[in-house]
């Protein structure tokens, strides 16, 4: 998260011709959602990937059969990042 902070933040510099007050404004309002993604992302996959009882047997049901492929592409949002789409979200 801190390297794709800083390329959106230089991103965001470019775009406004240096201009530190709005590209920081957009900076931010480029970042919040992903952010925010990312966080409720990591806390519910602590929980799922730490689940017991009943909550494992049935983890453990869902995901039988599944690919490995599969786990990754759950997360080609987080992994599809990158320098041309970071600002993309304003």
């Amino acid at each position: 998260m801190a390297l794709e902070d800083a390329v959106t933040l230089g991103e965001a510099l470019r775009s406004t011709g240096d201009d530190i007050a709005k590209a920081f404004a957009l900076y931010q309002r480029s970042r919040v959602v992903r952010t925010a993604r990312v966080v409720l992302a990591a806390r519910e996959m602590g929980r799922i990937y730490h689940a017991k009882g009943v909550e494992r047997l049935v983890r453990n049901d869902l995901w039988t059969g599944r690919r490995p492929e599969q786990f990754y592409d759950a997360m080609a949002w987080l992994y599809g990042w990158n320098v041309t789409n970071c600002l993309s979200s304003t």
